[in-house]
C-alpha cells in the first residue's frame, strides 16, 4: 500500500542531548538521599503517559506548573527534609528546561530525502509546551510539516487522541502512514493500534527499553532498525 506521510517521535529518534547531564536519582544521592522508586514510576509509567491532561493544556503556565507539582511530589514523597528539598526542586526543574539537543546524523538527510519523495513529514512527540524551540535547537526547524507535541493535546502516546490529531494535520488516514519511534508502548503498540504501521528504531548507544517484550516472536510485522536508514527503502517499495 503506498505511504503518504511517515510521523516521528523526537527524542531518541531524531535527536538526543548533547550533553547527557546527572540523572535525578544521582541529584538525590549528591544530596545524600534516595529518590522513592515507587514515587519515581508513577512519575514515569503511571504517571503521564496514556493519559489525558486537558486541565494542564491550557496554556504553557498551566503545563509548567503541572511538571512543576509532579517534582514536588516526587521529592516530598522521598523524603527529603526542608532546605534540601527546595535545592533538588531547582536543580530538577533546570534538567526540565530547554536542553541543548542535537540530530541523529541521519535525520536531516533522510528527512530530506522523504521530502523529495512527496511524503508528507510530522513530529509527534511527549513533550513539554517548548517542543518548537527543542526542535529548533536541534537543527530541524522546517524539516517536517507538522509537529504535535503532547503538551499542546491535552493527551501523551499511547493515547489514541494525540495520533489522531496528527494524522488530521496531516491529511492522512492511518494506514497510509508510517510511525517512527523508539519506545515500545508510545511508537509501536499506540501507532498500531490507531492502524499505523509502526518502526521500531533503537539506536546502539541506548539503554535497555523497558516497555518493549523481550521477544519478537510475536511481533515480526513490526519493522526493527538501529538507525533511520531503513525507511528509504520502505518508502521506496510503498
Amino acid at each position: 500500500m503506498p505511504r503518504r506521510a511517515v510521523i516521528f517521535d523526537f527524542y531518541g529518534t531524531l535527536a538526543e542531548a548533547n550533553a547527557r547531564g546527572p540523572s535525578w536519582s544521582q541529584l538525590f544521592e549528591e544530596l545524600g538521599h534516595e529518590m522513592s522508586v515507587e514515587a519515581s514510576r508513577r512519575l514515569w509509567n503511571d504517571g503521564a503517559d496514556g493519559i489525558e491532561h486537558d486541565e494542564h493544556s491550557k496554556s504553557r503556565d498551566h503545563y509548567i506548573a503541572w511538571q512543576q507539582a509532579r517534582v514536588r511530589q516526587v521529592i516530598e514523597e522521598s523524603g527529603v527534609p526542608k532546605g534540601d528539598d527546595d535545592i533538588l526542586f531547582s536543580q530538577i526543574t533546570e534538567r526540565l528546561g530547554l536542553p541543548d539537543l542535537v540530530a541523529f546524523d541521519d535525520a536531516k538527510p533522510v528527512l530530506a530525502t522523504l521530502r523529495e519523495r512527496g511524503l508528507a513529514l510530522a513530529i509527534c512527540s511527549n513533550w513539554d509546551w517548548d517542543l518548537l524551540e527543542a526542535i529548533d535547537n536541534a537543527g530541524l526547524t522546517g524539516a517536517v510539516d507538522v509537529v504535535v507535541s503532547s503538551a499542546w493535546v491535552g493527551a501523551r502516546k499511547p493515547h489514541p487522541r494525540i495520533y489522531v490529531d496528527t494524522l488530521e494535520r496531516l491529511g492522512v488516514v492511518a494506514a497510509d502512514a508510517l510511525f517512527v519511534g523508539d519506545t515500545w508502548t508510545c511508537d509501536v503498540e499506540g501507532p498500531r493500534r490507531a492502524g499505523m504501521q509502526p518502526v521500531y528504531i533503537r539506536r546502539p548507544h541506548y539503554g535497555v527499553d523497558y516497555t518493549a517484550p523481550e521477544s519478537s516472536a510475536d511481533d515480526d510485522t513490526v519493522v526493527r532498525t538501529a538507525d533511520l536508514e531503513v525507511l528509504l527503502e520502505l518508502t521506496s517499495l510503498a
